[in-house]
């Protein structure tokens, strides 16, 4: 069972979307552009829209992404996919999903636009372990300190492999000043779903939450069975703290993950 007390967000009036809209996207304060000057991100896929618009307005910081998934072959097979699927979508006046699949049209210049200097993309599995090519998030850390970062804003959606690797953090949680999470199955994961977040809590606030639309619903008050949570380390955080009073999801804030299907509304 799953204390959704605790996953209550405090008070916070700085937030702002970053990333594209939909799917992608996720909702942090503002003052994390202030307060770091590295971007830790895993799990990107196809999708980098939060790390451009993070150094869009942090254009400073040292942005180091991780996916093993990502290939240039892939990204070409995605180009035509996008293509064809762009086509389909004109012809039948779709226009939402038109401007989806044309910019997908483009993902192979943007990632060579994107992907230089002090921006990074490393092909690597994040796990808890150095098997097949994997690194821990110690690893990462170690990684971006060495190239000038010292506070870390952490981005993850890495599809139920958070239950491994996030007792990482709590190694060197010092150099991180909020994260971004994005937690797979928490039905399915509840006692390891609540370990972590116990113990996060110990260090950070909870400053938002979101339900992503493209899982179940379970218990009595149809909680999402993915949920995104944006984390401050409580260093950041001027006390004392209140409970927000703000209904979920935030109007002209969230936005649905998979446009064509209601937002997830959150009952604590």
């Amino acid at each position: 069972m799953i204390n959704t007390k605790k996953l209550k967000p405090i008070e916070t009036s700085d937030l702002i979307r970053t990333g594209r809209a939909n799917d992608g996207g996720y909702v942090i304060p503002k003052k994390v552009f202030s307060i770091s000057d590295g971007l830790l991100s895993y799990g990107i896929n196809k999708d980098w829209s939060f790390e451009k618009d993070f150094w869009k307005k942090n254009p400073n910081a040292i942005i180091h992404c991780y996916d093993h998934n990502v290939s240039f072959l892939k990204l070409i097979f995605f180009t035509i996919k996008s293509l064809l699927l762009s086509v389909v979508r004109l012809f039948l006046l779709d226009r939402k999903r038109f401007v989806k699949e044309f910019s997908g049209i483009f993902v192979i210049p943007d990632y060579f636009y994107f992907f230089k200097n002090n921006r990074v993309y490393f092909k690597n599995r994040i796990w808890f372990n150095n098997e097949q090519n994997s690194k821990t998030i110690e690893d990462t850390l170690i990684e971006i300190h060495s190239s000038g970062a010292k506070s870390i804003f952490l981005k993850m959606d890495i599809e139920t492999a958070e239950y491994k690797v996030l007792e990482d953090i709590f190694k060197t949680q010092n150099h991180i000043c909020g994260m971004a999470i994005e937690f797979h199955k928490i039905d399915e994961y509840s006692k390891e779903f609540n370990l972590l977040i116990d113990k996060i809590l110990e260090k950070f606030y909870i400053v938002h939450a979101h339900g992503n639309n493209y899982g179940k619903l379970f218990g009595k008050n149809n909680f999402p069975s993915i949920i995104e949570l944006t984390f401050i380390n409580k260093d950041h955080i001027i006390e004392p703290v209140k409970f927000s009073k703000k209904s979920y999801p935030i109007d002209g804030l969230d936005q649905p993950n998979r446009f064509s299907k209601s937002d997830c509304k959150l009952i604590f």
